[in-house]
Parts: structure tokens; sequence; C-alpha cells
């Protein structure tokens, strides 16, 4: 009979046939088969691992490791190694004078990281350049009150890395300072945990108190899509006092949205300001060089298979959406090689690449028939009947500041430019071009009936609707 280490390691890989690649690494990426007896296969967890977070996927678990090898009927049994166990069992429950937060501040470590999205695996470019620097000096001088650098907002569109970035500065916080305690959530996490600790009935009370000890008490508290607390009164007031709470003990504070502080609507505006207090950085869609940076890395997790530089080069050319797509297209690449080796990958030709390998996600790309900022100056000019050259001179007055300002704003909801190839199409620099994204959007949330008529007008004009906009 195969041993444990063998059955529960080819389990995993039958498991990622019905669980997602981020369940997989989270929950069952440090775990190995330690012993297989009497009908039990049991399972080492890493240090700090949580057995019960693991109870829902008992079925694909068990299915899986008596499919792979295991008797039938066999059961898995989760256990942390008996020294962790040990260190948090002894752990003092405080006494008089101590801190109220000092019980949690001993369970230092990671909470919700995932150990392998690190520095070392983020590509870096132009499109993410500032960001990765602001993070690594994050991630060593946490809670920095000089510098400026907390809160630490990042924001761009999906798939572009920043949740990558989350846990690389938590990960190197703990590399660097194993002390730290380090705790990593998304806002839909935050919102369900806050929702079942305030409908707690007769034990609201103490779930309340154990809700804020939670989040008031972490040195790195890492939030993910802070966008999704839009709209979410009670708690976004429940925010914004974790957030007085670490800022005023000097703790970091990191969060990640799909756009700027200012541009989340139904944000309340002292959690704007606040968002708005330390450093916020751009992350943005990476440019054609990155893209086949990220496909030449990511390749080396694939050594039994060989792809030529032509290829990769198509794969960056055609899909450029986002580092999800092109992770998940050269993924799918590397499959189809793997089907059909030929002579060192030679099965795999560009021809076939977009013919058939490709195909969906090259349509997929197609049907976004991306809009260039000439696009969208040539509809602001036609609809407010002003020249290019008005457009993107030096004049000031309204009457071509508006269609400019507009037309910005548009630019960086409808294109995948970056604020930089933004503002050289309209000869201004980094700063006026999120000043002016920012003032249209503020107005055109408010309802302003100028501003929304001709946003309404110029979308149609390209041929798309507000629901665009996002």
């Amino acid at each position: 009979m195969d041993d444990a280490a063998t059955i529960w390691a080819r389990a995993k890989e039958d498991l990622k046939a019905v669980l997602s690649e981020v369940t997989m690494l989270r929950y069952f990426g440090e775990t190995v088969g330690t012993s297989l007896a009497d009908g039990v296969l049991e399972v080492s967890l890493p240090e700090g691992g949580d057995a019960a977070q693991l109870a829902p996927f008992a079925f694909f678990v068990e299915t899986a490791v008596q499919r792979c090898g295991a008797p039938e009927g066999t059961k898995v049994h989760y256990v942390v190694p008996s020294s962790a166990s040990a260190g948090l069992a002894d752990a003092p429950q405080g006494g008089v004078g101590e801190r109220p937060e000092g019980a949690a501040r001993r369970a230092s470590g990671g909470e919700g990281l995932l150990p392998h999205l690190t520095f070392d695996l983020f590509v870096r470019g132009p499109s993410n350049d500032f960001a990765v620097v602001m993070a690594q000096y994050v991630a060593q001088h946490p809670g920095d009150e000089t510098s400026r650098t907390n809160p630490f907002f990042m924001h761009g569109p999906t798939g572009v890395g920043k949740t990558h970035l989350l846990h690389a500065i938590g990960n190197l916080a703990i590399k660097q300072n194993p002390s730290l305690r380090v705790l990593y959530v998304t806002s839909e996490q935050l919102m369900n945990e806050y929702m079942r600790q305030w409908t707690g009935g007769a034990h609201s009370d103490a779930a309340k108190a154990a809700f804020r000890e939670r989040y008031r008490t972490p040195d790195i508290l890492l939030v993910d899509d802070i966008q999704y607390m839009a709209g979410k009164k009670g708690l976004q007031d429940e925010f914004f006092n974790i957030f007085n709470a670490l800022k005023d003990a000097k703790r970091q504070i990191v969060m990640t949205s799909d756009r700027a502080p200012t541009e989340i609507p139904e944000l309340v505006d002292r959690l704007v300001s606040r968002f708005q207090s330390g450093i916020i950085a751009d992350v943005e869609i990476p440019t054609y060089e990155t893209r086949l940076n990220i496909l030449m890395l990511k390749l080396r997790a694939y050594p039994d298979v060989t792809l030529g530089r032509n290829v990769l080069e198509f794969i960056a050319q055609r899909v450029s959406s986002s580092v999800r797509a092109l992770e998940g297209a050269l993924a799918t690449t590397v499959n189809y090689a793997r089907m059909f080796p030929g002579d060192a990958g030679s099965a795999v030709t560009t021809d076939v690449l977009e013919k058939s390998i490709l195909r969906n996600y090259i349509r997929e790309e197609e049907t976004l028939v991306r809009l260039t900022c000439a696009d969208i100056q040539k509809a602001a000019c036609e609809h407010f009947g002003v020249t290019m050259e008005e457009l993107c001179g030096k004049a000031r007055d309204k009457r071509i500041a508006t269609p400019r300002q507009i037309a910005v704003f548009l630019c960086r909801k409808l294109t995948s430019s970056s604020t930089v190839d933004i503002g050289h199409a309209f000869n201004r620099n980094h700063t006026t071009i999120l000043y002016s994204s920012t003032t249209v959007q503020n107005l055109y949330l408010s309802g302003d009936h100028e501003t929304v008529s001709a946003i309404k007008a110029i979308v149609s004009l390209l041929g798309r609707t507000l629901s665009d906009l996002g």
C-alpha cells in the first residue's frame, strides 16, 4: 500500500479539479500526509493551522483520498504540530495591568496569507513600479509615521497584482520580524464577520468585543477590495473606529480597491479623508514588456514544458486585459503542449494558438474593442464643438477646461491607458490628470445634470453606455 504522504500528495492533485487554486493554496498548500492506520489518514497542518476551516471540504477530501489509494471509508484527521499547539495552549491569559490586546498580540504570525505570493515572484514594470517600491518600504517599516506611508492604499483594475502585493507585504514583514501579527482579510470577509457578530443575540456584546479585539490589534492589517464597503454604513462606522485605533497605535493599514478613494461611491467622507492621508499608488495594466517578463517567470513553474519565445511573445501581444488572463492563457497553452508534446513543444505554433488554443481568450479580448484616448478626444471635440488643438492646448477657460476634464475622466474609465499615457495624450502631467478625473467623478456621482448629460452623450457617440463606466 502507498504511504500516507504519497496518497495525500495525489489527493491534493485530484482536488484541483473541484477546488479553486486559491482555495487549494490557502487551505491545503502546506499540508502533509503523515500516517494512515485504522481507516484514518492523518494530515499535518502548518503551524497556526485551523482544522475547523477545512471541515466544509470533507466530502471532496475524503472522496479524493479514497480515489488515490486509501482504503474505502477512510476518514481524514487534521493535526497541528504539537509544538505549535503547546505554545498556544500554554500562553498566559493575561494579568493585572496588561494591555487588553496582550493575549491576541502573543499569537504572532500571518493569518490569511498565501506564503507563495512574495516580492520575488512579482514582476515589476512601469505600470506598477511605484506601488512595488512603496509596498516593500511598508513591509520593512510598518506603521512608520515619519514617511506618511500609513495608510498605504493601492488601486487599479482587477487582475493586475494588487492582491499579490498585499500578501507580499505580509510575508516580507513576518520574514523580517517573526513576532509581528499580520492579518489579511477581504472586505467581503470583513462584512460577513461583522454581520455575524452584530446579530449574535444574547451574546452580541461579547461578539462585538471579540470582533474589535481581532481587528484593532494586528501590527499590520491588510484589507483587500475595500470598495465593497460602499453603501454599508454600519460596517463603515466600525471600520472608521478600527482605522483610528490602529493608526493611533502606530500599526500599519494597507488597502486595495478597484478605484481611488474619491471614486468609491457611497463611501463616507471621513473614511475618504483617512484613506487619502497616507500614500496612494496606482497599479495599472502591465505593458507588453512586463507581460512578456511575467510569462517567462511563470513558465519556470512548468519545467516539463518548453515553449518558444515566439509563443510567449504572441501571448503577451494578444492577451493584455489582466495578469490573471495572461496566467490563464499560459496554463492553457502549457496543458496543450503536454497533450501534444511533439519535439520540444513544436506542436504549439502561433497559428495554432490563434485558431485553437487561445481562441476564447483572443475572442474575449477583441469583444472589448479597446477604445483609445484619441477615440475619446475626437468624441469630446464633436460633442462640445471644440478642436483637438484646443482640447490639448494650454487654454484654461471653462469652454475648453470642462470638455478636457470630461475627456480625461472617460479615458481613465474606458481605456486601458495609464495615467502617464493619458497625460501625454493631453499634454498634461500625472497630477493634473488625477485632479481632472477626480473632479468629474465627483460631479458625476453627485448627479450634476450638465456633467451627466455630457458624459452620456459622449459615451453614446463611442458606442458605449453609462454602465460601462463601472
